[in-house]
């Protein structure tokens, strides 16, 4: 038997093979990024000298937050433990700012700014910060109103927001790393099932739970589940009949999910047992319909 809890359950194949790309070519030309003495301001982006950060990643995400509303590219100088020092990517361009980590925590502040750009910045759509990680922060929270935002979506809605065009793929993967970071990410979904089996018989004596893994990678092969309750209820108030189904899932791991249901005195569907396995076979249907048989024997 494999020590299900202790080793990570892989898994199977990526649905996801090809997808498609779209990008928007840039129609109109940006006017000339503002010059700035002391500091870089846009509505709530601004910097100024002594302003502190977190950490450096938070440093980083601001500057790159700051180049696209402001239309202008950064070249990063130096980037370690204890500094940040970018500039604007234009050639002659006098932007600058150094980064340096606070001494004794871990607190970074901007030490010193040169805040005016005689570049005429980014004249098209196109922004090289412009990066899926961005793409995941500024829909994080867009997606988690509504998991179904479409990838199509997203760069329209980036493209009217931010004046920058990214392509289909670069939204696609935004979405997916915005699910991971509010949702968990499918991998770490399947290394769960072991335990999340075990809380349900833990929390539902009587009920039935198990997860398969097979191969030396300990794949994901099927997941069974029975509440007590539908054991009961099928016991006691269903005719002596089983109904069996099956649907495809889709998404970024294929699979099959199986249903056993019987009827009951209202005549409606009463679920009995579930099972979710890597592919439709008779291998996975005779242990779905034994395991069935079994939770009320």
């Amino acid at each position: 038997m494999m020590q299900m809890a202790e080793q990570a359950l892989s898994t199977v194949p990526n649905a996801n093979a090809d997808v498609a790309l779209a990008s928007h070519m840039a129609e109109n030309a940006y006017s000339p990024v503002s010059s700035m003495n002391a500091a870089v301001s846009l509505a709530s982006h601004t910097l100024s000298i002594g302003q502190e950060f977190p950490d450096v990643d938070t440093c980083r995400r601001t500057l790159k937050d700051i180049a696209i509303a402001l239309h202008f590219e950064i070249r990063i100088v130096k980037s370690d433990r204890s500094r940040f020092i970018a500039k604007c990517s234009k050639e002659g361009c006098p932007w600058r700012v150094h980064v340096a980590k606070c001494p004794g925590v871990p607190t970074f502040t901007i030490r010193t700014l040169h805040g005016e750009h005689t570049c005429e910045g980014v004249q098209n759509l196109h922004h090289q910060q412009a990066s899926v990680g961005w793409v995941a922060r500024s829909v994080e929270a867009r997606v988690r109103d509504n998991p179904q935002y479409k990838p199509k979506e997203i760069l329209q809605d980036i493209r009217d927001q931010h004046g920058v065009a990214v392509s289909y793929m670069q939204a696609w993967r935004g979405k997916e790393r915005s699910m991971a970071a509010l949702h968990g990410t499918y991998e770490e979904g399947f290394k769960l099932l072991p335990a999340y089996c075990e809380q349900i018989r833990k929390t539902n004596p009587g009920s039935i739970a198990s997860v398969v893994a097979t191969g030396q990678d300990n794949s994901f092969q099927r997941l069974f589940v029975s509440y007590r309750a539908a054991i009961y209820g099928f016991i006691n108030a269903c005719r002596p009949l089983l109904e069996l189904d099956r649907v495809h899932l889709k998404g970024k791991y294929l699979g099959t999910v199986f249903c056993a249901a019987a009827v009951d005195a209202d005549d409606a569907l009463f679920p009995l047992a579930i099972a979710i396995v890597d592919v439709e076979s008779d291998e996975n249907w005779m242990v779905h319909v034994r395991a069935t048989e079994a939770s009320w024997s």
